[in-house]
């Protein structure tokens, strides 16, 4: 859909200059962002709040919150985050982590809100990215378009169109 912008479609696209001009550089760019700023130090909390009982401070910060069963809702939301991360770098389910990732960045908003923490623009940032690749999926260099993931899903809901019966 985006791929083919402002451009004639039948003229075969410079690898290069496609790249720019896809929703993959957004996508790859976040999720190494993400997974680099904020999964890798999640995700590494986590194991130790868990496996060697450290504090740790978003446990901590989501009991502030009033965030029910605070212990088990920070290490999930931080494999979330990290799993997102992996997911958009590598454009694997793209959509799906989008969705995945809404609800958790949502919540972040709302408490980071609350608290009037600088951090709240980045986290608009990240919803509004989130959401865009939920609309427009993962570009034209990933794994989805690899195994065209995206292709068999439109595929399916077109060969049910096409085999309806059609009135006179």
């Amino acid at each position: 859909m985006i791929e083919y912008y402002g451009e004639n479609p039948a003229k075969p696209p410079n690898p290069v200059g496609a790249f720019f001009k896809t929703i993959a550089f957004l996508r790859i760019g976040t999720g190494l962002t993400l997974l680099i700023r904020h999964g890798v130090a999640a995700v590494l909390g986590a194991y130790h709040f868990l496996w060697d009982e450290t504090p740790w401070n978003w446990a901590k910060s989501f009991a502030e919150a009033e965030i029910p069963y605070p212990h088990l809702a920070a290490p999930a939301v931080a494999m979330v985050i990290a799993s997102v991360g992996v997911s958009w770098t590598l454009g694997f389910l793209t959509r799906f982590f989008a969705i995945l990732f809404l609800p958790v960045i949502i919540t972040a908003i709302g408490i980071l809100a609350r608290s009037a923490s600088p951090h709240l623009e980045a986290a608009w940032l990240y919803a509004l990215i989130s959401f865009t690749l939920l609309l427009f999926g993962s570009g034209s260099i990933s794994i989805d378009r690899l195994f065209r993931l995206s292709d068999q899903l439109s595929g399916s809901k077109k060969r049910r169109q096409t085999t309806s019966p059609q009135k006179p």
